[in-house]
């Protein structure tokens, strides 16, 4: 589905606005550096050009989903709300066994 450049800023801007204010500055702004967008305050921030900021959504959506199940959920509501492409890395859960289960085994 093609998405216009207004609509993934405005996508982007509402995760990462909601990311300072739940993860907090430091958290925010590595996760926005490792997605290639330009980052320094929750108002304060660079997209790139329209040819690299599909890259830069995948990005920050697989990076930011990766903090805590939450956070997977926001993206994928969000992306779905805005017509974005869930990343493939997004579709697949990964099965995590229990603290229970990891002791048990390792006593065996």
């Amino acid at each position: 589905m093609e998405i216009s450049y207004q609509q993934a800023t405005e996508f982007a801007r509402l995760l990462i606005m909601r990311g300072f204010g739940l993860y907090g500055d430091k958290q925010m702004i590595k996760i926005c550096k490792d997605s290639g967008i330009d980052c320094k305050t929750s108002d304060s921030y660079d997209f790139p050009d329209s040819e690299n900021l599909e890259e830069a959504l995948r990005k920050l959506m697989i990076n930011y989903s990766s903090f805590n199940l939450p956070a997977k959920m926001t993206v994928l509501v969000l992306a779905k709300k805005f017509g974005l492409e869930i990343p493939e890395e997004l579709k697949s859960s990964k099965k995590k066994k229990s603290k229970y289960k990891q002791k048990s085994e390792s006593k065996s």
